[in-house]
């Protein structure tokens, strides 16, 4: 009798064991296929932290019908999306003699106030980004199209301009 009941034990904590070697591989097999170490890096460099993987900096331009200007360089972004449509946030600088062409392209005709409540979300994207108000004269657009849209432009004294936009669709 007591060497079944030690038999009896001793299959159990064998089949215990094993149940647990089985759970640990199967935990660290679900972790290497959650982590893709063999997929390529797709983060865009010029994404800032807390932009939707999801959402390239191509297909947020395309989806807000915004355009990066030929010429435009130290481009940062954010984007993201949900079911109310697609959100960018675009910072970049170019020569300030290209910034008159672009707006009219983009039709930012509308000028507004730079502390308008409208240009509140575009002004605090524009401040992570080193925007100060004393750091040249800044003027805000507001575009004319369907969805909102609000730009700030930078002209430095010296230097190139710095653009900011927000834009939903």
């Amino acid at each position: 009798m007591k060497a079944v009941v030690g038999r009896a034990l001793f299959l159990c904590a064998a089949f215990l064991v094993g149940m647990l070697v089985l759970s640990l591989v199967t935990f660290g097999a679900f972790e290497i296929y959650r982590r893709h170490p063999w997929a390529p890096n797709v983060h865009d460099s010029r994404a800032d932290a807390g932009s939707d993987p999801e959402f390239s900096l191509k297909k947020s331009l395309r989806l807000t019908g915004t355009t990066l200007p030929a010429g435009a360089f130290d481009v940062h972004f954010r984007a993201g999306g949900n079911m109310m449509g697609t959100s960018l946030d675009l910072m970049y600088r170019i020569p300030c003699g290209a910034v008159p062409g672009i707006l009219a392209e983009a039709e930012f005709t509308t000028p507004s106030a730079v502390n308008d409540i409208g240009n509140t979300y575009v002004r605090d994207f524009a401040k992570r980004h080193g925007w100060r108000a004393d750091s040249g004269s800044t003027r805000a657009y507001s575009g004319k199209g369907k969805w909102p849209t609000a730009v700030l432009v930078q002209t430095p004294e010296t230097g190139d301009c710095s653009v900011y936009l927000t834009a939903f669709n």
